[in-house]
């Protein structure tokens, strides 16, 4: 009698089982449980998601083992092992009649506390039934452990963009690294000078490329000769999420203007308050050589044009009219007009003829924004040049 009692639990136990496992749409409970025979000493362990990361920013970051026990009463312990591919163990449980879960959750931890190494997993359920069935063994399918974010590098084409046309275009490629996650997903935001977002992309994987216009979120053209920042996000199938950073240099833009041309922004970086474009860190030094060295070969292929470049600065003082006027008059255009001397004699050490070049200093007479506009400033602090017959 006792042995028919258990064997009506187990059958029970198993329907209720299998009233839970509920297909996506499915109304739970609506349909009789299926039931089938039970095979002696056959348990089930299972797991519906092929892997998971402790570390993952969405999405699970545990996995969970569904139980099943056959036969329940006559289990004298059960042991379920989590062991890599090679059968390194990093948790086991155990228990016995009296004891039997319908489930247990593993959140990748070994039994030191610490995350298990990453790889591929597969659980064991082992049941001891003593002298009444033989023993049984029982395996989830195997899973991923995954305690690493995605990386990869970021490429663009053409290495230098020059947005002049309405044709011009340049490309972004994500390449992520091996990893035992698949990429879900990847999103790029660019970033003007100043960090303000400029423009985004989103994408769903295998989609590995974007082209971009060279305009940002309200249609604005990029600033000639500025770095903007990129940063990209992969996201993994289990939802790690790990992050590339890059410059994207813009070119030395040359603007047809009628029948003339202009370059708005040749991006020189100066000491404060002064014309030396050389004492300053290590790498606006280099930045500027280079910028120079570009400008110089642009301006050589418009022999036949004056050239005209006039320095702008910001002012300090913009929200006091009468302050403002004075730093324009004494400061802000002896300054400008200093820059752009600078540059000049930069250009005819370049080989550009000296007769051909003027130069002015505007000070802040002509912003591109407002200088109180902090987040955007920066556009006004420039040196334009203009090419004319």
């Amino acid at each position: 009698m006792k042995r028919m009692m258990g064997i009506a639990a187990a059958l029970c136990a198993c329907g209720l089982f299998m009233a839970c496992q509920s297909t996506k749409g499915a109304n739970v409970g609506a349909q009789p449980a299926t039931v089938w025979a039970i095979e002696p000493g056959k348990s089930i362990i299972q797991t519906d998601i092929l892997g998971f990361s402790p570390m993952a920013e969405s999405g699970r970051t545990t996995i969970v083992f569904s139980l099943y026990f056959a036969n329940a009463a006559d289990i004298k312990k059960w042991v379920l092992t989590i062991a890599d591919a090679k059968g390194k163990k990093s948790e086991e449980l155990s228990g016995n009649a009296l004891y039997l879960p319908s489930s247990i959750t593993w959140d990748g931890k070994d039994a030191s506390g610490k995350y298990a190494a990453e790889g591929t997993y597969v659980a064991v359920l082992a049941i001891d039934y003593g002298s009444a069935y033989t023993s049984s063994v029982s395996k989830s399918t195997s899973f991923i452990l995954d305690t690493s974010k995605p990386s990869g590098m970021i490429s663009f084409s053409p290495e230098l963009f020059s947005p002049m046309n309405d044709t011009d275009r340049m490309s972004f490629t994500v390449k992520p690294d091996k990893d035992l996650a698949r990429i879900d997903s990847w999103g790029m935001e660019i970033f003007d000078p100043s960090w303000n977002l400029f423009k985004a992309f989103n994408q769903k994987w295998p989609t590995d490329t974007v082209v971009w216009d060279g305009r940002g979120i309200n249609g604005d053209l990029v600033v000639s000769a500025e770095d903007y920042p990129v940063v990209v996000k992969i996201r993994d199938e289990f939802g790690n999420v790990g992050i590339i950073q890059t410059l994207l240099p813009i070119d030395i833009l040359v603007i047809k203007d009628g029948d003339n041309y202009r370059i708005e922004n040749s991006r020189i970086y100066f000491k404060d308050f002064t014309a030396d474009y050389q004492d300053v860190p290590a790498n606006l030094s280099q930045q500027n050589i280079l910028r120079l060295d570009q400008l110089a070969s642009k301006l050589a292929k418009f022999p036949d044009y004056k050239i005209v470049i006039v320095g702008h600065a910001v002012s300090v003082f913009w929200q006091d009219s009468e302050l403002s006027k004075t730093e324009q008059d004494e400061v802000l255009v002896p300054l400008s007009k200093a820059r752009a001397e600078a540059i000049k004699k930069a250009m005819v050490t370049r080989g550009i003829n000296p007769d051909a070049i003027k130069t002015e200093g505007a000070g802040d007479a002509d912003p591109l924004v407002p200088d109180s506009d902090y987040a955007n400033r920066w556009k006004n602090r420039r040196t334009a040049i203009f090419l004319t017959k």
